[in-house]
């Protein structure tokens, strides 16, 4: 760990890049063609948007005199959204990649210093969401980097997987 975070800070930062991943995929769905990877990051998308009820709830619990006050920035190393339709697909996979083993670093490393063990459990719950999420992504990305072009890597999404 990079600075040392308390609980409450923990907390009000899962929260902001959870968010920011959500922005995140949700710009990404609008832009892709490939109808199985929208589906994928639509999921994707819904995913972070309940990691974030649930950090919420968790906050609501463990501090519920303070009010959420969220950084300018989350943990995750994402592009701005206002970048997205000027990145390629494979950097934008590459990016969300990243963002996720960013995650689950984070939520694992940080779980050692929450004392209540119900949200030590969620944010190793977490650590474990994210790092099935980077499978998902590293999934397509795979299937994207095997083909000489989008358009055959699309080709094939049409053919053998469907509209």
């Amino acid at each position: 760990m990079e600075e040392a975070l308390t609980p409450l800070e923990i907390l009000q930062k899962a929260i902001k890049s959870e968010i920011e991943a959500y922005q995140f995929y949700n710009k990404l769905q609008k832009i892709v063609e490939n109808k199985v990877l929208e589906k994928k990051l639509n999921f994707l998308k819904n995913e972070e948007k309940k990691h974030e009820k649930l950090l919420r709830n968790v906050f609501k619990n463990q501090f519920p005199k303070q009010k959420i006050r969220l950084p300018e920035k989350g943990f995750t190393p994402l592009p701005a959204i206002d970048m997205v339709e000027k990145l390629s697909l494979e950097s934008l996979l590459e990016a969300a990649m990243e963002a996720e083993e960013v995650s689950e670093k984070f939520y694992r490393e940080n779980s050692i210093l929450i004392n209540d063990e119900n949200s030590k459990r969620l944010l190793i719950y977490l650590a474990s969401m994210e790092k099935s999420h980077y499978q998902i992504i590293k999934t397509e990305y795979d299937l994207l980097t095997s083909f000489t072009s989008y358009e055959a890597y699309k080709k094939f999404s049409l053919e053998h997987l469907g509209p």
